[in-house]
């Protein structure tokens, strides 16, 4: 096969690149579609390489995805393209390597162009060029490359916390306290930027290498600031069904922190429970749930759950906003001082155990040293 015969086909030159296959397949699979070929029958390598178990669909629609993206098949402006990471009805993420300073990236690049998805996603960029966090993702680099809005953030290896608590089937209470306190420190500094992230949900809470949760996805965003507007409509639902707050289900244009907290709430029932707050058989049934508030008891499902827990919950749950904590800084506090008070208890422990293990040594040397006298 001629270098000009590879040029011909993009798909299979890149899955060669990648490894995928090898150039003896390749070849083997063109004598096949020429042979198709004379019996009347017209078939691609793609379909052939998939017929032969060599590549499946998913693999061949991965490398036509970047095809499409590159000129050449896998470098998007300065960017080399990797495996497909997730995928949306705006755009897809793909792992990337930025390759004249060498680090690797997730690359979020937006394929439906439409004017909505195109202010959400520059919506989105202005969001995380504001905020600093180690809980939030890191954004490097954006702009249009071949007529594609792009931009690069952090790669996070994961898993995300719905995959973490799937596979535990639920955390334990300390474990899930101390994830969703690092969120809500990282929503509480979003606030004080005058930014709502109306998406908070396990499926946006990602681990990095070093097991630390960063909150993603600010593509539903909403800028509380005299320079932005809410792209969300009066009336219409943004965000995810079972994690929304009850006046963001109804559409309410006058969102504030709160609904983040509930929705945060709703998150960390279910990393508690490995449980949705609700279910229904219909979207209306699950909003309609949110709207009277009538959940069952985390301790139903963990009957050793902490009263105290049931109580944050609870608060952070309320249908009247109102009534839910003023701000993410008072679900802070509400998280961390028991947590705070149980370490302080420990590192008192220890130290009285050591007090009474010195004295109790002391003594016991005192009465050695007495025993000797008294034989002389």
């Amino acid at each position: 096969m001629t270098r000009d015969a590879e040029n011909d086909l993009p798909i299979a030159q890149l899955a060669m690149e990648k490894k995928l296959i090898t150039k003896k397949q390749v070849e083997s699979c063109l004598e096949l579609v020429k042979k198709s070929e004379q019996i009347g029958l017209v078939s691609s390598i793609e379909e052939v390489l998939v017929k032969q178990g060599i590549l499946s669909d998913a693999q061949v629609q991965e490398l036509r995805e970047i095809c499409l993206l590159g000129e050449n098949g896998e470098v998007f402006g300065v960017y080399r393209l990797g495996r497909l990471v997730g995928q949306g009805g705006m755009g897809k993420v793909y792992e990337a390597v930025h390759e004249i300073i060498g680090r690797r990236v997730a690359l979020k690049v937006v394929t439906a162009q439409t004017d909505n998805n195109t202010a959400r996603f520059y919506q989105e960029i202005r969001a995380l060029a504001k905020l600093n966090h180690p809980n939030i993702v890191i954004i490097y680099d954006a702009g249009k490359i071949n007529g594609k809005n792009f931009y690069a953030m952090e790669l996070l290896p994961g898993p995300s916390l719905n995959t973490l608590v799937d596979a535990k089937n639920h955390l334990n209470e300390k474990e899930a306290l101390k994830i969703i306190s690092a969120i809500a420190r990282a929503l509480q500094h979003a606030h004080a930027k005058n930014i709502i992230h109306r998406d908070v949900k396990p499926e946006n809470i990602i681990f990095n290498a070093h097991g630390i949760p960063k909150l993603t996805d600010f593509g539903l965003v909403m800028h509380c600031d005299m320079d932005h507007m809410t792209l969300t409509q009066e009336g219409f639902l943004v965000g995810s069904l079972y994690y929304t707050s009850p006046e963001q289900a109804r559409g309410d244009r006058d969102l504030d922190g709160r609904s983040d907290i509930y929705s945060l709430g709703a998150t960390l029932y279910y990393a508690l429970t490995g449980r949705t707050l609700y279910t229904g058989k219909s979207p209306q049934e699950v909003i309609a749930k949110h709207w009277k508030g009538r959940y069952v008891s985390p301790k139903h499902y963990c009957p050793h759950l902490s009263n105290r827990t049931v109580r944050l919950l609870k608060k952070m749950l309320s249908v009247n906003r109102e009534k839910r904590f003023k701000s993410m800084a008072e679900v802070v506090r509400a998280i961390e001082r028991p947590l705070l008070i149980n370490k302080v208890l420990a590192v008192t422990a220890i130290i009285l155990i050591g007090i009474i293990i010195f004295i109790i040594g002391a003594i016991a040397s005192t009465l050695g040293l007495l025993r000797g006298i008294n034989m002389f």
